[in-house]
């Protein structure tokens, strides 16, 4: 049973922008990320597979950001799963379950400070139903809707531990 184990860890490296309005990758201070922009929802996905110790609940997803140069205001941030498994998903198209919302929260009061958030995601079709073994997606959304940092966010890491 992995309760309240890491199941997955994504650095930037292993990240891909979608064909629209995809971050853009960078490098500060030698550590890879990508920038988010804060007028537009910016997104970067994620590609893996389920690991067999997954017991089935939910997911908790930690994202692991800073801002480039804001010291006030609120980061947010928004995820969504995408089960590819087993004939599920035609990978010519997009197919991801409902964005769950990371609330927003103040952004660290020193440039170049790391802020780990974080959002539980319920197991079923809050992540696609995705399967123990499973191919699947994760795409990372700023939400400039519910956020209030100017500039680019920058997101370095996310982590998957099993709620």
């Amino acid at each position: 049973m992995a309760s309240g184990n890491t199941l997955l860890i994504f650095l930037a490296e292993e990240g891909r922008p979608p064909t629209s309005n995809g971050a853009t990758f960078d490098v500060r201070n030698n550590i890879a990320c990508f920038d988010f922009d804060d007028t537009t929802g910016e997104a970067v996905v994620f590609t893996g597979v389920l690991p067999r110790n997954y017991a089935g609940g939910g997911i908790t997803v930690y994202l692991h950001w800073a801002a480039t140069s804001a010291t006030t205001g609120t980061g947010g941030w928004l995820v969504a799963f995408e089960r590819i498994g087993d004939g599920q998903q035609d990978i010519d198209s997009d197919g991801f379950a409902s964005n769950q919302t990371v609330t927003a929260v103040t952004v660290p009061a020193t440039s170049g400070h790391v802020d780990i958030t974080n959002v539980a995601v319920s197991d079923g079709a809050n992540m696609d139903s995705i399967a123990v073994g499973e191919l699947f997606r994760l795409k990372v959304t700023r939400d400039v809707a519910n956020d209030t940092a100017a500039g680019d966010l920058e997101l370095y890491a996310v982590e998957l531990k099993e709620t």
